[in-house]
């Protein structure tokens, strides 16, 4: 599915967590990295790279050798310029598959590993599906946290059944011998009258059973939900509740405008939530 991943590093120590997911993508098909650190503009010193900024490439460069020992294709791009733009369009250059990037909720402690919105930005004009992982506090440290714990992933994968939400069900349906447990979400924001509220709830019902089964054939524990409130707040609750491990979405629903909008859905769990989450674009 991930063959070819851009791994999006900044200069800090968190970004060098990024590297703990490749075993999670080894399961999902990866072969080849390309490892992206982005100086920028205003930081780049009169003789190009600051000696602080060489000793985190040198780091970077013992991680490549370490994954090229293990069979990974991996190349290295260190690029002038804004980080977004450059990270686009050398994902559109070098037809990667996967962006990854790491981010922490607003409650923890960790700097976000991209300041400012760089990781809205880039979700929002991304070509290619975006992998956001999350950090959790360790003393001084960030720890990442794993998409797959101990065996299979449990995916929590709330839809409001629009066509950018089934493009991320049919990602995850594909995925499915990978996976131990699928969660399957409708939140209903809101009703003219109760009797709508019923009705929508019934026919949501329905429509996830016919993905339940879907899953079901392929031999994975599915369970189905629908609830009402707020969309993003559910979603983060309900991913704590199921103990999920990743969360599947699509980056914009329902009568949205192209990309990912601030204050959104997924705007919301990617900011607030503490689970990993995997965005995807509208179908082709």
């Amino acid at each position: 599915m991930f063959k070819k991943v851009l791994v999006a590093l900044d200069f800090s120590g968190p970004a060098m967590e990024l590297f703990g997911s490749v075993s999670d993508l080894k399961k999902l098909g990866l072969e080849e990295l390309l490892l992206v650190h982005t100086v920028r503009v205003e930081l780049r010193v009169q003789d190009g790279i600051s000696p602080l900024q060489l000793k985190f490439l040198e780091k970077i460069k013992e991680k490549k050798e370490e994954l090229e020992k293990e069979g990974f294709h991996v190349e290295i791009e260190v690029p002038v310029g804004a980080p977004v733009e450059e990270i686009k369009r050398l994902a559109e250059q070098r037809e990667m598959d996967l962006i990854l990037i790491g981010s922490v909720g607003e409650s923890s402690r960790v700097r976000e590993l991209f300041l400012g919105s760089t990781v809205a930005d880039l979700i929002r004009i991304s070509p290619v599906p975006v992998l956001v992982e999350k950090y959790v506090s360790v003393g001084d440290k960030a720890r990442r946290i794993p998409i797959f714990r101990e065996k299979l992933a449990t995916v929590l994968l709330p839809t409001d059944f629009s066509n950018s939400a089934e493009h991320a069900y049919d990602h995850i349906l594909n995925i499915a011998d990978k996976l131990q447990k699928v969660i399957l979400l409708h939140v209903i924001d809101k009703g003219d009258t109760e009797e709508k509220v019923k009705e929508a709830e019934t026919e949501a019902e329905a429509r996830l059973k016919e993905w339940e089964n879907k899953f079901a054939q392929k031999g994975i524990e599915t369970r189905s939900l629908v609830i009402k409130g707020p969309p993003a707040q559910q979603i983060i609750f309900t991913a704590e509740a199921e103990g999920a491990t990743l969360i599947a979405m699509s980056r914009r629903g329902r009568g949205r405008l192209s990309g990912l909008l601030i204050g959104s859905t997924a705007d919301q769990v990617i900011r607030r939530g503490s689970r990993p989450v995997l965005l995807f674009g509208k179908k082709d």
